[in-house]
């Protein structure tokens, strides 16, 4: 069961590990959807305890001294995600498209680390972002693993408006999709989160086989044909074959 003034707060501080730059308290209240109210209360705890720091000048906060805490723990342990995004930077640089690893938060998906092309001009995807489990092709692929009531509370959850009956009908327009993903164990979309974009992605489990993450391939959708598709296809599944028992170990 979650506690929800400590989930609020943890939300709050997982803002910072989205920019550099240092955040005010109303930048936070409008990003989280929060009362400045409830922020406020968080980022005094937060600063009175040493996770985060205020400028003096700006009056904004930044990441504090006891967050390198628990950096210096994690950089002496053998730390299963800098082999995975290992992988993923060797994948990028053979396909020469951006590479990206999502964890599955409640309803949405995470974006968690990325592997970037070199490419001049290419489809940018932030650290921190958060998209609907139904949408695009590296929600939809876990999406499409979840248990059919589990993924009706989900559209129920963000089509809060519509009726049970509405729901349904629009649950009945992605079943087929969502039966030939879980089957295949791939989504490949184009233009549908972004119509600029396309993305490829593979589901990653952990050791109890339950969907947790994907691993996707992003790029603009003038940089892929049928056979590129393809090729891209193949190298990822044989990376998500390696990060596979790496991810299991999380």
């Amino acid at each position: 069961m979650t506690v929800k003034t400590l989930k609020n707060s943890l939300d709050i501080l997982e803002c910072f590990a989205t920019t550099e730059n240092a955040l005010g308290v109303r930048e936070i209240s409008r990003m989280m959807k929060m009362p400045t109210s409830v922020v406020q209360r968080a980022i005094n705890t937060f600063t009175e305890t040493g996770y985060l720091l205020q400028d003096e000048g700006t009056k904004k906060y930044k990441l504090g001294y006891k967050m390198f805490l628990f950096y210096d723990v994690l950089s002496h342990t053998m730390d299963p995600h800098s082999t995975i995004y290992e992988l993923m930077q060797n994948l990028a640089s053979e396909i020469n498209e951006s590479v990206f690893l999502t964890y599955m938060d409640n309803e949405y998906g995470v974006t968690t680390k990325i592997a970037e092309s070199n490419k001049n001009v290419k489809y940018a995807v932030s650290l921190g972002t958060k998209t609907p489990l139904y949408i695009g092709a590296s929600c939809k692929v876990m999406f499409a693993f979840l248990e059919e009531d589990r993924q009706l509370e989900l559209i129920a959850f963000f089509q809060n408006k519509q009726s049970k009956e509405e729901h349904m009908e629009f649950f009945e327009t992605l079943r087929e999709e969502l039966q030939s993903i879980r089957q295949q164990k791939w989504c490949i979309t184009v233009g549908e989160y972004n119509e600029h974009a396309f993305g490829i992605s593979v589901p990653l489990f952990n050791y109890k086989k339950e969907i947790i993450a994907s691993l996707t391939i992003s790029g603009l959708v003038y940089d892929i044909d049928d056979q590129r598709e393809k090729y891209m296809l193949d190298q990822l599944v044989k990376v998500v074959q390696q990060i596979q028992s790496h991810i299991s170990k999380l």
